[in-house]
């Protein structure tokens, strides 16, 4: 079994030199574990919530048996591939905004994820715990969603933005499937930024889910550049038997 990719030298190292507030989980898909770093922390979602809007909007589907229409999958891929925010408030409002996140969420077994009562979708609060329970919706046998639902919303997370391709995908390479959501936001100022990376990486050995959630970074590549080192590390030390490991906790 893997050690614990937060308790590495490594790891540490580099936490201890970065600034803001940090805090992550990783789950290994392939034996079940799931480690977790600054757990009690909550931090507002900015736009990792959109995967949240839509697997609402899926289990609202599957349960009336009425197939997303043409207007809503223009809406769908403009959310997730685009991170278009108006495409997301629409879809907010049609899932039931916070009722209808809260529903899904509670579904989902989401105990530390507080959707905003008052529209505003991206100040809604998580915890990095409660975004990998969101994402093994997307990944698990028995989940809420159907396979086709599944398929669907990680093929659109398979396809952001090339400039949105950060975070989760810091230091795995090209050849490697991921399926990913960032979100960012100024949180006072523009010296005050919130940024999250939310995914799943395939590939190389490796099979596992990563939240990292930053507040109070300085600027939006500070926060940028901290996601992307904690998903290279963890990227590293996933890939390294437990037998050939030298760091101690």
């Amino acid at each position: 079994m893997a050690i614990d990719p937060f308790s590495t030298r490594a790891m540490r190292a580099y936490l201890s030199g970065r600034s803001g507030v940090i805090s992550a989980a990783v789950q290994d898909l392939r034996t079940g574990q799931t480690w977790t770093y600054h757990p009690g922390d909550r931090e507002q979602t900015g736009s990792i919530i959109k995967v949240d809007i839509l697997e609402t909007l899926l289990r609202q589907a599957q349960l009336s048996r009425t197939p997303l229409d043409g207007d809503e999958v223009a809406l769908v891929q403009g959310m997730i591939e685009n991170s278009d925010n108006d495409d997301a408030q629409d879809l907010w409002s049609l899932v039931g905004a916070s009722t209808g996140i809260s529903t899904y969420d509670a579904e989902a077994g989401l105990t530390q994820t507080v959707p905003n009562t008052e529209g505003y979708w991206g100040e809604t609060t998580t915890s990095a715990l409660d975004q990998i329970r969101l994402l093994r919706e997307l990944v698990m046998k028995h989940s809420l969603l159907n396979a086709a639902s599944k398929h669907y919303e990680l093929g659109l997370m398979e396809h952001v933005e090339p400039d949105q391709a950060w975070g989760v995908s810091g230091g795995v390479p090209s050849s490697v499937n991921i399926a990913l959501k960032n979100g960012w936001l100024p949180l006072t100022t523009d010296t005050n930024w919130e940024i999250n990376s939310i995914g799943r990486v395939k590939g190389n050995g490796r099979r596992y889910l990563i939240a990292i959630l930053t507040a109070h970074d300085p600027s939006e590549s500070y926060g940028i550049t901290t996601a992307d080192g904690i998903s290279s590390i963890v990227w590293t030390d996933l890939g390294i038997p437990q037998r050939r490991r030298t760091d101690s906790p």
